[in-house]
């Protein structure tokens, strides 16, 4: 077994992210085998690779919660490239996935590509011969023939969500995901918002996944459909860009999942060079009412929340300071991609902090993020499972 002591400034350790000063990550293969600081490793006598972080913060590798593999949002008319060939698709996930993990991505959480090219990409990455995050997928998904849903594939009726749901399930998914709503959010409360899948039909989806022990998101930006996603037990709610203040308290009172939050799509005004003329118009009628619909949720006490950007690949940190700036503390956001993040998947005993038994998944920045969220930024080291993957 190889031993590597990762010597840093600071490290962010536990599920608090608590400020270790003069650290020392002891990294034995894959996992983390000690966590200490630097003084009591070299008192200790023993041998190790050394990685020498002087002057950064060592932290969790970080977790996109809400990527999709063969769309790439950084890329003009982007929406319309699912209509590619797989060959397409597949260069275009390659590319994504490299720049995810060189921007300190470690796991990311893909929701809906076509030809099973996550469920492939996830096994390649797992047997070495892909580069990138380990990836969470859901194969293909559902939406109703008439709804919204550029990566996912229609349906009409109870028995064909569940004919869909059991054919990802044969092959391997981590996630049932549907389309709930609409993707352009509403410029007022009074807008209404269609509901695209029955009651009956998310339900179905949800026993499915529950009889196999999985998990289930909802695209769903409010109205009617995000109450059936409350009634139906869906895990994880994406998006919410429209939810009202009695659906904040309904989500408090009754809701035991996570609200997934992807608040660049609306709030950044780069991503509108890359997106057609009438949904920049639609999403500038409707940022500011967005504004304070998503601050809701990272104002609340209750709502248990993760962040992912909706495959603006490469750019995880901006979410995290759209975030800080509706009312989130830096501590809680980076948690919505770290230590929170990890529970909503799953994931709580294998990743998602700096701790002994945990995978080595670390990245270095200049300054603390819990001072200067933009730290993250510029990610300046990347260590997977113990490999390093970027390296100054």
């Amino acid at each position: 077994m190889s031993l590597t002591a990762v010597y840093a400034e600071k490290a962010l350790v536990g599920e608090e992210l608590e400020v270790l000063e003069d650290a020392c990550i002891l990294v034995e293969d894959e996992c983390i085998a000690e966590v200490t600081t630097r003084r009591e490793f070299e008192a200790s006598g023993r041998d190790a690779a050394i990685v020498r972080l002087d002057g950064r913060t060592v932290l969790p590798g970080l977790m996109e919660c809400h990527d999709h593999l063969a769309l790439d949002a950084r890329l003009p008319g982007h929406l319309d490239m699912m209509n590619l060939s797989e060959c397409e698709h597949t260069l275009l996930a390659l590319q994504g996935l490299h720049d995810d993990l060189m921007s300190g991505v470690t796991t990311a959480r893909c929701l809906g590509d076509r030809n099973y090219i996550d469920v492939v990409l996830r096994d390649q990455i797992r047997q070495g011969r892909v580069s990138g995050p380990d990836l969470l997928v859901c194969g293909i998904g559902m939406k109703g023939c008439h709804g919204h849903g550029y990566v996912g594939m229609p349906h009409s009726g109870v028995e064909e969500f569940r004919r869909t749901a059991r054919e990802n399930m044969f092959h391997g998914v981590d996630i049932l995901k549907i389309f709930v709503t609409p993707g352009a959010p509403a410029a007022s409360p009074e807008e209404f918002i269609p509901c695209y899948i029955s009651y009956d039909e998310i339900r179905t989806v949800v026993e499915e996944a529950k009889a196999m022990n999985l998990r289930t998101a909802a695209h769903c930006i409010g109205g009617r459909g995000l109450d059936y996603c409350v009634r139906a037990g869906v895990d994880v709610i994406e998006h919410v860009y429209s939810i009202t203040p009695d659906q904040v308290k309904l989500l408090e009172e009754e809701f035991d999942g996570w609200i997934d939050m992807t608040s660049g799509i609306v709030l950044d005004p780069e991503r509108e060079p890359y997106c057609p003329p009438a949904a920049v118009k639609k999403m500038r009628a409707a940022r500011e009412y967005s504004r304070q619909c998503i601050n809701q949720i990272y104002q609340s006490k209750k709502i248990r929340y993760t962040i992912g950007t909706d495959a603006n690949h490469g750019l995880l940190y901006k979410e995290l300071e759209y975030a800080c700036e509706g009312g989130a503390s830096s501590l809680e956001a980076l948690k919505g991609v770290t230590v929170h993040a990890a529970r909503m998947c799953g994931l709580e005993k294998k990743t998602g902090q700096i701790a002994k038994g945990m995978k080595a998944d670390l990245i270095a920045v200049d300054d603390n993020p819990l001072e200067e969220i933009r730290a993250l930024k510029n990610v300046r080291f990347v260590m997977k499972s113990g490999k390093i993957s970027d390296r100054e």
